[in-house]
């Protein structure tokens, strides 16, 4: 027999899915409608790349949360969006760079580079003057302006003075001087930033700069666009010319010197071949890339070897009090890295450190840990596997546990000794699984920008250089030094070593895939 209580929660279980439908929809919409809002707002700035990305995002966007078709897609959307923009569009805006001029020096576009030239104005000699009264009563601020036959022009609103950008302010015919009392002197001198910053129009849409303390002049410009090329701009004073060089991004004058700001442009592969042939780069790129392969390597392979040297110590059976040891072991772990480093810098300071110190006293030598290139890489060396033998020693533990002690007790019936059960048994069986983990420190060190940034800061200099470039620099500090230190911050050339970076610990990770691999094949 049927349940009638059922009977009524049928259409109350379709008003509720309707609802949730309807919800659907409105929340979907309305998203929908603000990223279209903001692709009109990029396409408004003339930002025609990254409006398409918000408008392909949006499309995607309702038709996987408004199709039927694409109900399954609503769980990985999330995740997609994230890796595409996380992951995916870092790694195209860097390779994108790679292809430009972009620095400090270039970080306009041609248009706004020309827009900059030709907003450059002046006050011709000779133009009549407005001498200029300002008027206050508290908040209630405005300015006053004569002109040469005796009128009165004021501004049509009250002025708030807290402006730091350049505004336009319309002036309007008075008939006689506001009933506002004129600011004192004193007054007045404490607005003259804000005063410099304001062009007064006229009614005739003639544009006033502040020309003297006191007054405005005639406002013209002092840039134009030639006649016969629009790439070349004609100074109105003196007649001198401007070229736009598409090459190097910078407008020129006549005898070939650079005018700022400069102008982004294409260079296709320009950055690549100039740190691969031009003498000042390619050799301490060259160096440097020896020297991050070799700082991980070595840190990899050291580190490795002293925790699990230490860990099968710690391990023998005869020790007492094991758990202490393995406390004390782990601290420097525990300890966060950029108070060791810092640690580190004080007792290898080759004037005032402890190390040092001994070492004259023992020995009388005092090495010259900041200033010559072999001992800033030991020092860096040292810190550096004092730091990261703790992490190894911690997983040689575990990995230790996990080996069977028969093998140990029938090695030990063959005569094998501790060193040869060491190399024989313990070595590959825990060597083999960790693999994979040796494979993620070498990418961690090789991109280890703390270490070398706080303890040396990638100094000393390689002496020739050009850009420079330190000796104990690894590529991700060097491509730091080319982006945003000295002079001139190549944002183009740090981010074609970026790439370099980017495809070493690709192909490490490739490397790591394919070792994950194989180790889930055996088991």
């Amino acid at each position: 027999m049927a349940n009638i209580n059922a009977i009524p929660m049928v259409p109350e279980a379709a008003a509720l899915e309707r609802w949730k439908v309807w919800t659907q929809y409105i929340v979907v919409t309305l998203l929908s409608v603000f990223f279209l809002y903001v692709t009109l707002t990029m396409y408004a700035k003339n930002e025609i790349l990254y409006g398409t990305f918000v408008l392909v995002f949006t499309a995607t966007f309702g038709f996987v949360f408004l199709s039927e078709k694409a109900y399954v897609w609503r769980y990985v959307f999330p995740g997609l969006v994230g890796v595409f923009v996380f992951v995916i569009f870092p790694i195209m805006y860097t390779l994108g760079l790679t292809f430009t001029n972009k620095s400090n020096l270039h970080l306009l576009s041609f248009a706004q580079s020309k827009a900059y030239f030709l907003q450059q104005a002046y006050v011709a000699e000779g133009s009549h003057d407005y001498p200029l009264t300002l008027l206050m009563d508290g908040d209630n601020t405005q300015l006053m302006l004569e002109d040469a036959n005796g009128a009165l022009y004021v501004s049509e609103q009250s002025l708030p003075m807290t402006h730091t950008e350049m505004i336009v302010v319309k002036l309007v015919p008075s008939d006689g001087v506001p009933n506002l009392p004129i600011a004192p002197d004193k007054t007045f001198f404490a607005q003259l930033n804000q005063l410099a910053n304001i062009q007064l129009e006229l009614p005739n849409g003639t544009l006033l700069v502040k020309s003297k303390i006191r007054e405005y002049g005639e406002k013209y410009s002092l840039w134009r666009v030639a006649a016969d090329d629009t790439a070349v701009l004609v100074n109105q004073l003196d007649g001198s010319r401007l070229r736009a060089d598409l090459n190097q991004g910078f407008f020129v004058d006549a005898s070939g010197e650079y005018v700022t700001p400069g102008f982004q442009v294409n260079v296709g592969f320009d950055n690549y071949k100039r740190i691969l042939t031009d003498k000042g780069m390619f050799g301490p790129f060259l160096q440097i890339f020896t020297w991050t392969m070799f700082f991980s390597i070595f840190t990899v392979i050291a580190t490795f070897f002293i925790g699990m040297t230490i860990a099968s110590f710690v391990q023998w059976e005869p020790i007492k009090i094991r758990g202490l040891y393995q406390v004390l072991l782990i601290l420097p772990y525990a300890v966060p890295g950029f108070i060791l480093i810092m640690i580190f810098k004080a007792l290898f300071n080759q004037n005032l450190g402890q190390i040092n110190y001994v070492l004259d006293v023992l020995f009388n030598i005092a090495p010259d840990w900041n200033s010559d290139p072999h001992f800033s890489r030991l020092m860096i060396l040292i810190a550096n596997l004092f730091m990261g033998y703790p992490y190894m020693f911690i997983l040689s533990l575990g990995m230790l546990q996990s080996i069977p002690k028969d093998l140990y007790e029938a090695s030990s019936l063959e005569g094998s000794g501790p060193l040869n059960n060491f190399f024989r048994i313990t070595l590959p069986l825990v060597t083999r699984p960790m693999l994979p983990l040796l494979i993620a420190s070498f990418t961690f060190n090789f991109n280890n920008f703390v270490l070398i940034q706080l303890l040396t800061r990638g100094d000393p200099i390689i002496i020739g250089s050009n850009p420079q470039a330190g000796e104990t620099d690894l590529l991700v500090n060097y491509a730091f030094r080319l982006a945003f230190m000295g002079d001139t911050q190549d944002f183009a050339l740090g981010a074609t070593i970026s790439t370099f970076i980017f495809l070493m610990v690709g192909i490490m990770a490739v490397i790591y895939l394919k070792a994950a691999r194989i180790e889930v094949g055996r088991k």
